[in-house]
């Protein structure tokens, strides 16, 4: 995606597209994935999750969970580096639309003939009805933790079900009566609740406004901010086996841009 986006804004510049130019772009970008991809091995996992994953007693870590405020960054460095302390992961996505709500050929085709209104209350009961589970699974040996959240779990403290508004729930291998397959396998359905799951505060992150991302300046490689590089969301499959991308498409499996518009002219 790096790529073609640097090959457009050439293109757009009236620059004629050589092969030597297009092996010097993705080159180029090739070196700057692989600079990024060692920034964050550096950094490696934050220090708190190294605690809570070594935590062997629940009723410790029931106490843990409730003090501690993790980021989106910081669950997206666990991803990246978790092989550093020896787990390995995977994650399962998955979004869930009730099945009366999907729309039909029907609905577009009145759509098309000049009557939105079946396909406009479908498509706003979609945006009220419809469910994404993110989960994050991290293994080492007989031990594992899983962290997973869904999208009304970091909705704004104003409409939020938890009373500390966004977080994301925990379990792990210290839940006797709990078995990994039958909860991976629980991420399969579209209720996702785990009796006994813990609740921890969580900050998700924002892709900055475009004023904000015009501060970058591209060619300066000694600050690579995490969403910075835009990479295929393809290429991200867990713990640093390809490039990664912004922190987002590896935590939740797509990337949520937040979208802001100028204001209009006062005339």
């Amino acid at each position: 995606m790096d790529v073609d986006m640097q090959l457009e804004q050439l293109r757009a510049k009236g620059r004629s597209i050589t092969p030597a130019i297009k092996a010097k772009v993705k080159s180029t970008a090739e070196q700057r994935r692989a600079e990024y991809h060692d920034k964050v091995n550096q950094i490696g996992v934050p220090d708190k999750l190294k605690r809570l994953f070594l935590i062997t007693k629940k009723a410790e870590v029931e106490q843990y969970c409730r003090s501690i405020v993790l980021s989106e960054y910081d669950l997206f460095l666990l991803i990246h580096n978790c092989s550093q302390i020896h787990f390995t992961h995977r994650s399962r996505f998955k979004q869930y639309v009730p099945e009366h709500l999907t729309v039909s050929r029907v609905d577009r085709d009145e759509m098309k003939a000049g009557n939105p209104k079946r396909f406009l209350t479908k498509t706003h009961s979609i945006l009220l009805e419809r469910r994404y589970i993110h989960a994050h699974l991290f293994e080492r040996g007989a031990d594992w933790h899983c962290l997973y959240f869904s999208h009304q779990d970091i909705e704004p403290p104003s409409t939020n079900h938890w009373k500390y508004g966004c977080h994301f729930h925990y379990i792990s291998y210290l839940w006797p009566k709990l078995r990994k397959r039958w909860i991976w396998c629980k991420f399969n359905k579209r209720f996702t609740e785990i009796s006994g799951s813990l609740h921890m505060r969580f900050e998700p992150s924002e892709f900055p406004s475009p004023g904000k991302a015009k501060q970058i300046d591209p060619n300066d490689k000694s600050t690579i901010p995490p969403w910075a590089v835009n990479f295929d969301p393809a290429l991200a499959c867990g713990c640093g086996s390809a490039p990664l991308p912004v922190p987002q498409v590896v935590t939740r499996g797509l990337w949520v841009m937040k979208v802001s518009l100028p204001p209009k002219a006062v005339r």
